[in-house]
């Protein structure tokens, strides 16, 4: 990721990007995260979960730690859920990497 990409993301979305050095992303998936973050601010996750680092294998692995706010019990089914859509994000992410077609077209 660019100097220009990492300004862009934190100018659009401020202290929900995570801070350089816990980004680790193939230049393919900054589009990815820029939409992560988008939705995440748009639908309102943003308020209960916080990503605090993404981290792409070669592979194409990819791994995205969050926190949850205050207002997230870690053992509440609201928690279960949002470890849910992260577990497809990161699958989104690998599918990026290796090019596989976007099962929404």
């Amino acid at each position: 990721m660019t100097d220009d990409e990492y300004d862009y993301l934190v100018a659009n979305y401020g202290d929900a990007v995570p801070v350089r050095d816990r980004l680790r992303l193939h230049d393919c998936q900054v589009p990815a995260l820029d939409s992560l973050l988008r939705v995440m601010r748009e639908e309102g996750i943003d308020r209960e979960v916080r990503v605090v680092g993404i981290f792409a294998q070669a592979s194409g692995r990819t791994r995205i730690e969050v926190e949850y706010t205050d207002l997230v019990d870690p053992r509440s089914a609201a928690a279960l859920c949002h470890t849910i859509t992260f577990a497809r994000f990161e699958q989104r992410f690998e599918e990026i990497v290796k090019g596989e077609p976007d099962d929404d077209d």
